[in-house]
């Protein structure tokens, strides 16, 4: 009797015990956990005369400070986390009509008016006496990343480590090292696969404009739509050896009537419909009365290739890129029979950029060189455009500490932009491409206080000025610049003398150009009306 007791006993036990096991043999799950990391930033910075894009009239200058919080937040349980990005920029001192964007602002512009906040509304408000400004929240990252592909992710049935971010995003280095074709930030989807340690692959799709349904059913002048923009960006990650790394690119960029500036330089041409490449006009369809969007039946279809590389060696370094850009693209402008109307052209352009570093102790030596095709003066737009168009550069191309003016220096909203024809947004000077050497020493006193000095003379690939059928050619373009008074022009754009044309205004043309350009070079003014 004992006996079968304790055999019921144990068996007994043995089943109360099986069904416990798995749960004891479980992995606990992971802990959420939240993490903030961030910069804070105080500033001030002096400049005279870079402002405007006029240096001709050294009147404007500045001596402002400013702060920056920068703050983000993931939320983590294991490998899956969300991240969200803050971003606020505030003036010292009250610097418009109103301290901030809100309440009290019945304009909606932050300060009170367009540039009344540093930065053309980059800084959401200015911190006034008694402070207690309504300062404007941007959100930089909003974005979720999981496992895709590998061990414990969605298809755990494909072997090797996918990352998936999906989401508003950073660039970081999906396209390139080097700032030269992607950079800043977007919407969109990123695929980080891992087959080696030295072979990964970055597949990304770039929302640049969305449509929402019904936007495209009303007349070309009453659509609302901006067509489906988007970029599709394939790059690959080599480490052949310790110390080197290439990135090949392949990039393809689609636009449907208007799109984003960043994505496309707004140059001048005379003949385009609109006078601006980037314009409502230039890509309205039929109707040249379109919308703001445009017409999407106007397309843009541009293939980048790249090769970016970083090369280590001791004290060496050595970091080489190249770039060509295809593609065909579709204006409203003058055809050859004089009639207005879609007129098809066609894109090629190279891109070079390459850096060489030594490092002597606390002394680094560095020099840089750059070349971008451009377009002649006399080119017309509408059919070849042979510069180079990045897809997104956040005005980040030539900063980091390589000029605080034609790229952004320590102060990140001075430098570069409109004032300088986008040459750290488009890279080139305009539509005439961009030539430009630079030599850099950096002398680090302690490893976290270096100084440093650069020369770096630019020019244009193309000339601006030329002569043209036995006239001076001069290239010109009306732009809506702040501080610049009415009819005053800037270099860029396509007004010229021709013989042959309007031989009284041309001839009448010309010899006020003469006199213009002996007494200032870099001014002129514009005597008729455009086109008329």
């Amino acid at each position: 009797m004992r006996r079968s007791s304790l055999v019921i006993a144990v068996f007994a036990l043995i089943i109360f015990a099986i069904p416990a096991l798995p749960a004891f043999a479980q992995t606990p799950p992971p802990a959420p956990k939240v993490t903030i990391t961030g910069t804070f930033d105080q500033i001030t910075a002096a400049g005279r005369n870079i402002y405007d894009g006029n240096f001709s009239r050294d009147n404007d200058r500045e001596w402002y400070a400013r702060t920056r919080f920068r703050p983000d937040f993931e939320f983590a349980v294991g490998r899956t986390k969300a991240v969200l990005g803050i971003e606020l920029d505030l003036n010292y001192g009250q610097t418009g009509s109103n301290d901030g964007g809100f309440p009290g602002n019945s304009s909606g512009t932050a300060c009170g008016f367009t540039g009344g906040c540093k930065g053309a509304g980059s800084a959401g408000g200015g911190l006034d006496i008694n402070t207690d400004v309504a300062g404007l929240f941007e959100i930089k990252w909003i974005y979720t990343e999981f496992d895709l592909t590998g061990k414990d992710s969605l298809m755990p049935f494909i072997p090797v480590l996918t990352v998936a971010r999906a989401g508003g995003q950073p660039f970081g280095t999906i396209a390139n090292y080097k700032v030269y074709y992607a950079n800043g930030d977007f919407a969109g989807l990123d695929l980080y696969t891992t087959f080696t340690p030295d072979i990964k692959n970055h597949l990304a799709w770039v929302d640049v404009e969305d449509q929402l349904a019904g936007g495209n059913r009303a007349l070309p002048n009453a659509r609302t739509n901006r067509g489906k923009d988007f970029a599709i960006i394939e790059s690959v990650e080599l480490t052949p050896f310790k110390g080197l790394d290439i990135k090949p690119l392949y990039s393809w960029f689609h636009a449907d009537g208007t799109t984003a500036g960043a994505a496309r330089r707004n140059a001048f041409n005379f003949k385009t419909v609109g006078l601006f490449m980037n314009s409502s006009a230039a890509t309205g369809g039929s109707n040249p009365a379109a919308t703001a969007a445009g017409d999407a039946s106007d397309h843009e279809d541009r293939h980048t290739l790249g090769l970016d590389a970083r090369w280590r060696v001791g004290p060496f370094g050595l970091d080489p890129t190249i770039s060509y850009q295809t593609g065909t693209y579709h204006t409203q402008a003058q055809q050859a029979n004089g009639s207005v109307g879609r007129v098809k052209g066609d894109a090629s352009a190279w891109f070079f950029d390459v850096i060489g570093s030594y490092q002597l102790g606390p002394l680094l030596l560095e020099m840089r060189g750059v070349y971008t095709t451009g377009n002649k003066a006399r080119d017309n737009l509408s059919l070849s455009k042979r510069y180079y168009e990045p897809l997104d550069l956040d005005t980040g191309y030539w900063s980091g500490g390589w000029l605080g003016i034609l790229g952004l220096g320590v102060d990140y909203f001075n430098g570069g932009g409109p004032a300088n024809q986008g040459m750290a947004t488009n890279i080139g000077y305009d539509r005439y491409g961009r030539g430009q050497f630079a030599l850099r020493a950096t002398y680090s006193i302690t490893p976290a206080f270096s100084v440093y000095g650069v020369v770096a003379p630019t020019w244009t690939a193309e000339k601006v000025l030329h002569r043209h059928r036995g006239e001076r050619w001069v290239h010109l373009a009306v732009r809506p610049e702040r501080g610049v008074r009415p009819r005053r022009l800037l270099p860029g754009g396509g007004w010229g003398v021709e013989n042959g044309r309007a031989p009284e205004r041309c001839g009448r043309e010309a010899r006020s150009e003469r006199r213009l350009l002996r007494r200032r070079a870099r001014e002129a003014v514009l005597l008729g009306p455009l086109g008329s």
